[in-house]
């Protein structure tokens, strides 16, 4: 940006310092937002009049005024905490660079090696230790923000073709629960910036094929391929050239590059994981740019660059640490604490752990969320990952409780403020008014009660929380306490079963409980009998495997029962759908233990009422089709109170024999 055109922006900024905003020095006593004042203690004044460069001084009055007016801070956390490290960035300015008209002239890395060298200078701190790690200290973070801001101001063009993207100005939905909100092109060499753009800008905007969050993840990988590109071939402005042996040499430059590079990864050996990431978004792009038929995409064909054999084999993982989910001991200990935790965070971490929500669906459920049910209450919320809306889970009268009490505190709030999402855990106040809660802020919550009331794991050590590891607890419940996994699968909304067979982690006790059960059961023979039988007979009559029952016992779980016919052979009785078909015509493969008395007592009470509602109607014909169905399931209510026994059928016709395994059994 040129000279003139800076001053032609500096006067539109003048243009915008109106009124209280105008003069050098603004008094506290008239500062137009009282409300928000804060404790200004004994400061009279802001004072701006020191600033020698008017360039730079109405640069700082404009950065002051806008995040007073728009709530990035009360007037008192601006003196207190703001101010004093937004002063030694304009020293350091005139000290450095006394003649320019913008702090934007200078490119950023230039003035933050400067920066550095100066705060060193000046024993400042570069760096600052908190909850276990080390970060950038704030004089370096108020000098980025208040360059990006003005950075921003300064860039008229559209969104689209800025070097970085707000994703709220880009008009495509986004998790309002997370406080990163830029896609940054400026990790990306300049010779092909425009081209990865535009990548982004037919993906993300165009056909939105990919969401926000996934474009910020490529990027974080694929700028290490233009690294070694531009360091292997500076001429190249395209892909046109590329061949295998290039992508063998990046693939051993990725493994000898710290991980993460520029980001804030780093001293870390590259991963199998982070290796398998990079040649992966590197073959989506090449595989977009061929199938559009960009001019700068290679020639030789994507499958002739990278091979299957490129991608590193996952390990195995132990399951303590693939899924890592809330035990019990660590629950009961949050349970006794959560009083001393924000009263919103609480709230959601029982919704959390309640529902398997994820923590981002959690903080953006509608203020409209509850679902009643004949049956009872259900929580309604979107699970954008799958993208899938108004999904709904069943859910107790206490957590209906805890969902009421924060209705009422955001209806309560909505008298004088707005709630444009109709959040149910809006921000109302600040920065990111009108944004969901921050996910973040849910984490490091839980970490600092960790901390302050020893919350501690197996080990002795404080147990660290990540919101995720609700949703495991909420799916291994499930499993343990003997649900069926497709039913997990549907209240989880995953989209396959294997999805949910990672939480599939039964407990050995749980597989004991359910073997002992399966131990005093009944059964229904050919004619409909109610019969009794030692499982260790059935297993030798029918020629099943033991470890087979044991193993699939929870897989083979349904309402009424369960069912060990072969997932192999096809259910003779499936389309019979007016009743329980097992049941109706005697299915062999059925039987009913003890478990299942509460569903029998249920049904029974309902066929009881509607009895007397027929009765009442002279409804004939119901009555002659629902007495025999009320006599056959009080008939097994009370046979698995005593009974013992399992039916299976022949190996010979529960497994696939010869050429019906090439055709499936027909």
């Amino acid at each position: 940006m040129n000279n003139n055109s800076i001053t032609l922006l500096k006067s539109k900024i003048e243009d915008l310092l109106e009124g209280y905003w105008q003069p050098d020095i603004w008094k506290i006593e008239d500062f137009p937002y009282q409300e928000r004042l804060g404790n200004t203690k004994d400061r009279k004044v802001v004072n701006f009049s020191y600033i020698k460069n008017i360039y730079i001084k109405v640069e700082v009055k404009y950065y002051s005024s806008f995040g007073l007016k728009n709530e990035w801070w009360k007037m008192s956390s601006f003196i207190y905490i703001t101010y004093p490290y937004l002063k030694p960035v304009v020293l350091f300015l005139e000290k450095e660079y006394p003649k320019i008209k913008s702090i934007t002239e200078i490119p950023y890395e230039e003035i933050l090696l400067k920066y550095k060298q100066y705060l060193v200078f000046s024993g400042k701190p570069l760096v600052k230790i908190s909850e276990r790690r080390e970060r950038t200290s704030m004089y370096i973070t108020t000098l980025k923000a208040f360059y990006l801001f003005l950075v921003d101001f300064y860039d008229e063009r559209p969104e689209h073709e800025k070097d970085r993207w707000n994703v709220e100005r880009l008009g495509i939905s986004y998790n309002m629960s997370r406080r990163d909100k830029y896609i940054n092109f400026e990790n990306i060499k300049q010779s092909f910036r425009e081209l990865v753009k535009r990548y982004m800008y037919q993906n993300l905007l165009v056909q939105q094929k990919i969401t926000f969050s996934t474009a910020q993840n490529i990027l974080k990988k694929v700028y290490l391929f233009f690294d070694f590109i531009v360091k292997e071939y500076p001429d190249w402005k395209d892909l046109k050239n590329l061949n295998r042996k290039n992508i063998e040499d990046f693939l051993l430059y990725v493994r000898n590059v710290e991980m993460g590079g520029r980001s804030y990864v780093k001293n870390r050996v590259p991963s199998d994981r982070h290796v398998l990431d990079c040649i992966s978004n590197v073959k989506r792009f090449i595989e977009y740019l061929q199938d559009y038929n960009w001019d700068e995409a290679p020639i030789t064909p994507v499958n002739m660059l990278i091979y299957p054999e490129d991608y590193p084999k996952r390990k195995h993982k132990i399951y303590e640490d693939h899924i890592k989910h809330i035990p019990n001991y660590v629950w009961e200990q949050v349970q006794e604490n959560l009083h001393m935790v924000d009263p919103e965070v609480a709230r959601i971490v029982l919704l959390m752990e309640a529902t398997g929500f994820r923590v981002s669906d959690v903080c953006q459920l509608n203020i409209n969320c509850l679902l009643y049910k004949h049956n009872g209450w259900w929580l309604a919320g979107d699970q954008r990952k799958v993208r899938l809306e108004n999904h709904i889970v069943p859910i107790s009268e206490e957590i209906v409780a805890i969902v009421k009490i924060q209705q009422k505190i955001t209806n309560e709030i909505l008298t004088i403020k707005s709630n444009p999402n109709n959040f149910l855990f809006p921000v109302l106040f600040g920065k990111n008014r009108g944004k969901a809660f921050s996910q973040s802020k849910v984490r490091n919550e839980l970490n600092r009660l960790a901390e302050k009331c020893k919350i501690l794991d197996k080990n002795g050590e404080v147990y660290y929380f990540k919101n995720h590891a609700f949703r495991h607890r909420y799916g291994m419940n499930l499993l343990n306490n003997g649900m069926n996994i497709i039913h997990v699968q549907k209240l989880m909304a995953h989209t396959s079963p294997e999805m949910t067979l990672t939480y599939a982690k039964i407990l050995d006790s749980t597989l004991r409980k359910e073997w002992e059960k399966v131990q005093s059961s009944i059964r229904i023979d050919e004619t409909g009998t109610i019969v009794e039988a030692v499982l260790s007979e059935q297993v030798e009559e029918n020629g099943l495997e033991l470890e087979w029952i044991r193993h699939n016992m929870d897989s083979i779980r349904l309402d009424h029962g369960f069912c060990i016919k072969s997932p192999k052979l096809s259910c003779d009785f499936l389309e019979q759908t007016l009743e329980p078909p097992c049941i109706k015509n005697g299915c062999r493969s059925f039987h009913v233990d003890q478990t299942f008395i509460s569903y029998y007592n249920d049904q029974i009470s309902k066929m009881e009422a509607d009895i007397e509602i027929y009765k009442k109607s002279g409804r004939t014909r119901s009555l002659e089709l629902i007495e025999p169905k009320l006599k056959k399931y009080k008939e097994i209510r009370d046979s698995i109170q005593y009974g013992t026994g399992i039916l299976g059928l022949p190996k010979h016709k529960r497994e696939y024999i010869g050429n019906e395994r090439e055709t499936n059994g027909k």
